[in-house]
């Protein structure tokens, strides 16, 4: 099954590359200090077999990375493959939690848990993780118990099949107009969860979120979880003005990357729909943010477009600006001050792996995280054989050298 799934984002790339050739359309422009910006592995052996723990650039790190986050001491994590691995700030990959090569569902302590193939994590506030298991449809944590990392179930039940009150329950409320069911909410097992997508964000009070097929939930340190658009689910959002958070609708599938910004407001990579959603939690509103448009095609915010759909979106609370890529898009792109911008890649020609930024070869690529740690590097993961395997690093070298850090 995994050879098979390679094989179709191999293709997926060669069909997106003929497209790009037959001229689809495509409009660059860099950001003001793009001969600034550098790439480089950051870790990942391109000959590491499955996963290795090392130093950075000779560990595997597996080659279907889903998410990365920082805790503000400057020690990483990234959930790849059932596996949360750590990097730590001496630069060494360890094994947090999992085991390589075996993915399930098994709560306990970390070194002994089992985890679902695609889990996304991010820090929960109180010196652990949240974890948002796609495979098992339940969102976990990962904390320290005694001293030790331990995994528990915080909301969903994985080994439960559906009752007859759920189905009961179903009957009652009904189906929506597009044929989805309601999504169940309540706390611990009680709550149903279908399909998550690849980004669980917390918000400054420790609650998580996430996009559950169409649908907004919010989970709470207890395992309490409310969906926040019950009267929405699938579907075209209004072009012009803002929605009722309560029935607003996405179209995501495989997308549904998220973020918060420093205000609160919560942001979703809105795939199908080719845009970024903003969410406005104060006022219960959704609206667009980024686009619709197709093609790569920087410029104004409500004049670019994405060459597929946009499927990742990362906060940079530092430079105050977003990064977003598209689903097999050929760049990292800034989004900041109404405009959008490349500040990597871009060239469905470009052949490079290490150097300039302008230069570099990317494919269904996408930003994964920012370093807390000045000069506060971006981190990024990209598909394609010459980053497959390892994680990826933009950069300006001169900050490197003048605060004295980096890798």
């Amino acid at each position: 099954m995994k050879r098979r799934w390679l094989g179709s984002l191999a293709l997926a790339a060669l069909v997106a590359g003929g497209l790009a050739a037959q001229g689809v359309k495509q409009q660059i422009e860099y950001v003001a200090d793009i001969d600034d910006w550098q790439v480089a592995v950051y870790a990942g052996a391109a000959n590491a077999d499955g996963f290795v723990q090392g130093p950075l650039r000779e560990a595997g790190i597996g080659r279907n990375a889903w998410s990365m986050c920082f805790f503000p001491d400057g020690q990483g994590f990234m959930a790849v493959d059932g596996v949360v691995l750590t990097f730590t700030r001496d630069g060494i990959v360890r094994f947090l939690a999992g085991n390589p090569g075996a993915t399930g569902y098994q709560d306990g302590p970390a070194s002994q848990a089992l985890l679902g193939r695609q889990i996304s994590i991010c820090p929960d506030g109180q010196g652990g993780l949240w974890l948002g298991d796609r495979s098992n449809r339940c969102i976990r944590r990962l904390k320290k118990q005694d001293g030790r990392w331990t995994v528990e179930t915080v909301a969903g039940d994985p080994l439960a099949t559906v009752s007859e009150k759920q189905l009961e329950r179903v009957r009652e409320e009904g189906k929506l107009p597009d044929g989805q069911v309601r999504p169940t909410d309540g706390r611990g097992k009680q709550a149903v969860f279908a399909y998550l997508h690849s980004n669980i964000s917390a918000d400054a009070d420790g609650h998580a979120w996430i996009m559950d097929s169409d649908f907004l939930r919010k989970i709470a340190p207890d395992g309490t979880v409310s969906t926040l658009n019950p009267k929405g689910g699938s579907g075209i959002p209004a072009q012009d003005a803002a929605e009722p958070l309560e029935s607003a609708r996405f179209r995501l599938i495989m997308g549904g990357g998220m973020c918060f910004d420093g205000d609160g407001h919560l942001y979703v990579a809105d795939r199908w729909n080719h845009c970024i959603r903003q969410v406005d939690l104060k006022a219960k509103t959704v609206s667009i943010a980024v686009g619709p448009g197709g093609g790569y095609v920087d410029g104004p915010e409500k004049n670019c477009g994405f060459h597929d759909s946009p499927g990742s979106i990362v906060y940079d609370p530092y430079r105050k600006r977003f990064y977003t890529t598209g689903v097999d898009d050929w760049g990292l792109r800034v989004w900041e001050q109404g405009h959008l911008k490349s500040i990597a890649g871009g060239n469905h020609k470009n052949k490079g792996l290490e150097g300039p930024a302008r230069d570099a070869s990317l494919h269904w690529s996408r930003v994964v995280a920012v370093d807390p740690r000045p000069p506060h590097d971006i981190y990024f993961i990209s598909g394609g054989p010459v980053w497959d395997g390892r994680l990826g690093r933009l950069f300006k070298p001169a900050d490197q050298v003048k605060k004295g850090g980096g890798q």
